[in-house]
């Protein structure tokens, strides 16, 4: 699927020794991801190059047709077996699930494309992210990115007062205390806390999954 990087690869084809990835020759990589059939590489400068499988957006390239190719101008590629250039600078972290990818960014941001279907690639709703989209589901200076087939998780560490507010406020959303806490996230400068508050009354309007209210929780026991 093109996932190894070599150009002299055609589809289906295996390569049964270490070899190197001529795509990247002369750039150094300083930490590498693989997805189920894609995989992707930061450098020291903080670039990020994907290539392999594209077919729901995990390459993060856009939405194209066609078949795995080795010629240079081929307009009509799914499947990328050289490197492709993805985001030009400020990538910090990088992970692959099967089939969708998440970075964070030196500026603090989440960005994330591929198969979303469950919500684990961008909080925009819908089934392919193809492009680079934003996450803005945590609070804190994340350390750690992970994917899985339908998920995705973030480690963050709080190193403020008002981060620590922020995930004890985080915590306790309800759509009771959500427009309080909207309204305190907002004058604090809170955008992921406030975004929170926001998603979950709408995903209540809009007849999601069933969120629970404390005062509704206490009345049920």
């Amino acid at each position: 699927m093109g996932q190894l990087g070599h150009r002299s690869l055609q589809y289906d084809n295996k390569e049964l020794l270490p070899r190197r990835v001529v795509g990247l020759e002369g750039i150094k990589v300083k930490d590498i991801a693989c997805g189920g059939i894609h995989t992707c590489a930061v450098t020291i400068k903080g670039s990020l190059y994907a290539w392999g499988g594209g077919q729901a957006g995990q390459l993060g390239l856009g939405p194209q047709n066609g078949f795995l190719s080795c010629i240079a101008n081929d307009t009509e590629m799914f499947l990328r077996n050289i490197p492709m250039l993805v985001l030009p600078i400020g990538v910090q972290l990088v992970t692959c699930g099967h089939s969708h990818t998440l970075v964070s960014m030196k500026d603090g941001r989440i960005l994330g494309w591929g198969y979303n279907s469950y919500g684990q690639a961008a909080t925009e709703k819908t089934t392919y992210a193809w492009y680079p989209s934003p996450v803005d589901w945590c609070v804190g200076e994340v350390r750690r990115l992970a994917a899985g087939g339908g998920h995705s998780a973030v480690l963050t560490h709080a190193f403020s007062l008002k981060e620590l507010c922020e995930f004890k406020l985080a915590d306790s959303v309800t759509l009771s205390s959500a427009p309080k806490i909207e309204e305190i996230a907002s004058r604090t400068g809170s955008d992921a806390l406030a975004r929170l508050c926001e998603r979950l009354r709408e995903q209540q309007l809009n007849g999601g999954g069933r969120i629970y209210d404390e005062e509704e929780d206490e009345h049920d026991r």
